[in-house]
């Protein structure tokens, strides 16, 4: 798996987030902003992410994932 393949897997899950995503080996960060996170506790959004990965990491493919999930205010709040 690769950051593109990431991305790929999580986008018709968060069809409108902007999601980026970095790796090196089976070691990923995953940046993703959408609407979806709102009123949700960081763990909440974390479980929501691991659900749609928790295969690849049994599987090895990827070892470590850093999951940064913000809502657009969260993230446009970091930006300024």
């Amino acid at each position: 798996m690769n950051a593109q393949e990431l991305i790929d897997l999580l986008r018709p899950h968060f069809p409108k987030a902007h999601i980026d995503a970095v790796n090196q080996g089976n070691k990923f960060e995953l940046l993703i902003v959408d609407e979806a996170f709102d009123n949700k506790r960081l763990v909440a959004r974390q479980q929501m992410i691991f659900a749609l990965v928790n295969e690849h990491i049994q599987s090895g493919a990827m070892h470590a994932l850093t999951i940064h999930a913000l809502t657009p205010d969260e993230y446009a709040s970091k930006q300024a």
